[in-house]
């Protein structure tokens, strides 16, 4: 019987990898054994919903999340973090392999804390876990086999490590790997030891590497500070993650499918564009007070009797303050399109720094979303040179009241690319096949058809191996056809 193996590599980004293909020979062994190509992320590839996607196949109107904090009423702003008890809105792999009799183990993996609790299965939580001192595994004990296993249990870099004007690198890189070794160990010991069927695990050091380390990677980034000593450090590790998947490639039972997957790519952050100050610029937004440093927008003293429209959070989201909707609107619903079309026009006309133009993509969620809680979600998500210019909800700067550039401030502070990566082998995997149009919404079916388990209906895309043994994928028709009938079988 097959059991999986899904390693998320977050921020693993294609274009290294084709820089340094010569020198990765494990992942380039996968590619001629399996499947691979570039991952479609979600919009935004925010790394909440990237991971609900995965494991449920389902767009975020499905489940409304859009970034690390949500909203679930018609309020102003986001005031709920994302937690395991909101996945709980969609069937996930966790929660549908168990049934089907499969011992599932969950390394890293965000949005699982508080720890569910998983049939016969195994939990250590990830991001958003505050600390070890509350229960971060299930079963409770199971964090006495952690701690022998791999000491201390490392969730992510936290401010201490990464704050300040001064950071020792040196002590922060060696915490990565030392965090990034402890998922490579237990993804072995949950697979060879405790007999897994679906072990998953996420890896976050691609992303942290490249915000450390990035301003001493680029000659052509305004961050760029030489560094002798660290100038390979990213190049380094993409290297070391080739081993370790050598080796867990090399150590895994026969029967299993490696799937390696990133939902987006990490790139370097060039600056950010401060929505609120723009808003506030165009006469969308106002305030009963101007702050006199950047101050976030739960913070801020909004005016909502002359507010249109208001961002928050750093994932390029709007949402309008509707009449008959948010508890103080002004915009008629009547003229909604309207002003979506006038705010899409103004967005994209917004130049970079120098005046150029900015290759700048708006959507509006319905267009690319569905399900019962696409209503609470934004009314317009935007994305700013492919993500290398982010978005900021701040307010209160003193000057580049729209442009902020001092981007190396923490460990998150990365662009996220809308493509990422994937690269499936294993038993009764096709080989050496190149794949486009691959989604993360293909990835949870992919994984059922491994485990000969039937895919849900509600599921949005099919499994990636009968396509693959066509040596097709599906037309856009065919897609637009099949997504059809998904709406109507969910009654929308």
């Amino acid at each position: 019987m097959a059991r999986v193996v899904l390693l998320g590599l977050d921020g693993l980004c294609p274009e290294f990898l084709r820089q340094w293909a010569d020198e990765l020979p494990n992942l380039m062994k996968m590619q001629k054994r399996g499947i691979w190509g570039v991952l479609e992320s979600a919009i935004p590839p925010a790394l909440p919903q990237v991971w609900i996607s995965t494991q449920s196949g389902r767009n975020p109107g499905a489940y409304g999340i859009w970034d690390f904090t949500y909203r679930d009423d018609f309020s102003y702003g986001e005031k709920k973090v994302v937690s395991s008890e909101v996945t709980r809105r969609v069937d996930l792999l966790y929660t549908i392999l168990p049934k089907k009799m499969q011992r599932v183990a969950m390394i890293n993996v965000p949005a699982t804390w508080p720890s569910p609790k998983i049939p016969a299965g195994y939990v250590i939580s990830g991001l958003i876990t505050p600390n070890l001192d509350l229960s971060f595994t299930y079963p409770e004990n199971l964090k006495d086999e952690v701690y022998e296993l791999v000491g201390k249990y490392i969730i992510d870099l936290t401010e201490a490590d990464v704050g300040g004007k001064e950071v020792d690198k040196g002590r922060v890189l060696q915490k990565i790997y030392e965090m990034d070794s402890q998922r490579f160990v237990l993804t072995k010991y949950f697979i060879n030891e405790k007999n897994c069927d679906c072990v998953m695990t996420a890896v976050m050091g691609c992303t942290r590497m490249l915000s450390l380390f990035y301003g001493g990677f680029n000659s052509q980034n305004r961050q760029y500070t030489p560094d002798p000593h660290y100038e390979g450090a990213l190049h380094d590790y993409y290297l070391w993650i080739d081993k370790n998947i050598g080796e867990l490639y090399q150590n895994v039972p026969k029967e299993t499918v490696l799937f390696i997957y990133s939902g987006y790519s990490a790139k370097e952050l060039q600056g950010r564009i401060n929505l609120d100050e723009w808003l506030m610029k165009e006469g969308y937004m106002s305030l009963f007070e101007q702050p006199q440093r950047p101050t976030s927008f739960k913070d801020v003293k909004v005016d909502w009797s002359r507010t249109k429209c208001w961002s928050t959070g750093y994932t390029g989201k709007l949402y309008l303050n509707m009449k008959g909707r948010e508890p103080q609107g002004i915009v008629d619903p009547k003229d909604y399109d309207k002003f979506l079309g006038e705010l899409t026009a103004k967005l994209k006309d917004i130049p970079d720094k120098g005046g150029k133009p900015l290759n700048t993509q708006v959507w509006q969620p319905g267009d690319i979303c569905f399900g019962p809680y696409v209503s609470y979600g934004p009314d317009l998500l935007v994305d700013f040179d492919e993500g290398r210019l982010g978005t900021s909800e701040l307010v209160g700067h003193d000057q580049e009241r729209i442009y902020s550039f001092d981007t190396a401030k923490d460990c998150h502070d990365v662009a996220y690319g809308l493509c990422g990566y994937f690269v499936i082998t294993g038993p009764g995997i096709p080989e050496g096949k190149e794949l486009k149009g691959v989604s993360l919404l293909n990835i949870a079916p992919t994984v059922l058809d491994v485990l000969d388990i039937p895919t849900p209906r509600n599921m949005e895309r099919p499994s990636i191996l009968p396509m693959v043994k066509k040596e097709v994928m599906p037309s856009p028709e065919e897609t637009d056809k099949k997504v059809a009938s998904r709406l109507k079988f969910l009654g929308y």
